[in-house]
């Protein structure tokens, strides 16, 4: 999930609406069999060169984009404003904020296009944004609007509402709790959620951005509605919807009591789902902006969740990172039939695995491997036709699986190159670790 608006340019979109990842809840889940992969086992992509720097980073090749830029002298670097944005949004991608920082200024100090000075501007913002600097945030935004860059009013009314808010306060780091999580009927992780007093159940959501209320839950647990923050929503089947921002003063969840939890809140039939299984509302979703304050394992064959209180802002140094940021959102270094690299949205608010595509595209998968539409349900009661692909095997963080079958969503590039989503994780004891940006998958 990400908040995006059509009438913006692609990049500027990435902020005014939110995409409903949880909406591509499947009737069956795809065969497919496990096995280990060693990331020594993947064919490497093509090196990255000065004129190819933009669009490996735009396609998730951020070692391979580190590996070229430091065969640059960093004078050069740092007399470059484009050199320089593409070392920041490196750094920004790794969750490095707090050296991604000082390396945009300089960019954005050098740079004299606007539209390119807009686009560092709005990079810095989501920076602070993950950092929980809205001031900060706000005064970027405000900048890259100035630029020409499109962002909607409620959004920035959204950020300066939580400018002089200490976000997420109340657990101390270390703090850990495991908790039971149910799985049945619809394969997506749902642990019990208190707001305010008020009781209701939740997904645990790695592919929404912020934490999500259904209006008539919000209203009835009294979060506090920023005035003028309405933006627009989108589901995977591109059905728009509007949306606001909140502030949940109490947020209680896997033995954490949290206070002043941003969130969206949405109309109550966009988290509705229509499935082959029947209707599955959701009042409440703990999206990305939330779990990066944690540690978290998902150990789906016992059904267990584990939480521990974790410093997301520290640097980001470890060589297994396969995690990275794009858009806002949380992607996965992944291999497709043995070839590398991809981005793939990380999506424990999906029960399928997908591609996209665009992902397809690029993996120079051939046209005749595609079947028939396959229709899958989704939020608001809509439908759409996908197709699907057939024996494809997909590499993530030391294991692959192959898919008999795979859904194709045929969309633009919002969700990259495809979606890991339960299918996938479902076999495994799956790590969440923000502090070192690595997905880690045990048996």
């Amino acid at each position: 999930m990400t908040a995006r608006s059509r009438a913006l340019p692609p990049a500027g979109r990435a902020a005014v609406l939110i995409v409903i990842a949880i909406g591509a809840a499947c009737a069956t889940a795809p065969q497919l069999a496990t096995f280990e992969r060693a990331s020594s086992d993947v064919r490497p992509p093509s090196s990255v060169g000065p004129l190819s720097i933009d669009d490996a980073l735009s396609r998730g090749l951020y070692p391979e984009v580190e590996r070229f830029l430091a065969t640059i002298p960093q004078a050069t670097i740092e007399n470059s404003p484009s050199l320089s944005a593409a070392a920041g949004r490196l750094l920004l991608a790794r969750g490095d904020c707090a050296a991604a920082f000082p390396v945009l200024e300089r960019a954005r100090a050098l740079e004299s296009r606007p539209a390119r000075r807009a686009e560092i501007e709005w990079s810095l913002s989501q920076g602070a944004i993950l950092w929980n600097d809205f001031a900060a945030a706000r005064d970027y935004a405000d900048g890259a609007v100035q630029d020409g860059y499109g962002l909607v009013p409620g959004f920035l009314r959204f950020l300066g509402a939580l400018a002089d808010v200490e976000v997420y306060g109340g657990a101390p780091m270390g703090e850990s709790h495991e908790t039971d999580f149910d799985l049945r009927g619809f394969d997506l992780v749902r642990i019990p959620l208190t707001v305010n007093e008020l009781q209701a159940g939740a997904i645990v959501d790695s592919g929404a951005v912020y934490t999500i209320l259904t209006e008539t839950f919000a209203k009835k647990a009294g979060v506090r509605e920023i005035p003028e923050s309405k933006a627009a929503g989108r589901g995977l089947h591109k059905r728009e919807f509007p949306v606001t921002f909140g502030i949940a003063q109490q947020m209680t969840f896997s033995g954490f009591t949290l206070r002043d939890v941003p969130v969206m809140l949405m109309p109550d039939d966009a988290l509705l789902f229509e499935t082959t299984r029947g209707e599955f509302p959701v009042p409440a979703v703990i999206g990305a902006h939330l779990l990066k304050e944690f540690t978290t394992e998902i150990d789906y064959p016992r059904r267990k969740l584990r939480m521990t209180r974790a410093d997301f802002r520290v640097p980001k140094r470890s060589p297994d990172q396969n995690l990275y940021f794009h858009r806002g959102r949380i992607f996965v270094r992944t291999s497709i039939n043995r070839t590398g690299w991809y981005q793939f949205l990380l999506d424990t608010g999906s029960e399928p695995t997908m591609m996209t595509s665009v992902g397809l595209s690029r993996a120079g998968l051939p046209q005749s491997n595609k079947l028939f539409p396959k229709k899958v349900y989704g939020i608001g009661k809509s439908q759409a036709q996908w197709g699907r692909v057939q024996n494809l095997t997909i590499g993530v963080g030391g294991w692959a699986a192959r898919f008999q079958e795979l859904t194709v969503r045929d969309d633009e590039a919002s969700y990259e190159d495809g979606i890991v989503g339960n299918s996938f994780l479902g076999h495994f004891r799956a790590g969440i670790d923000f502090q070192k940006m690595v997905l880690s998958l045990e048996r």
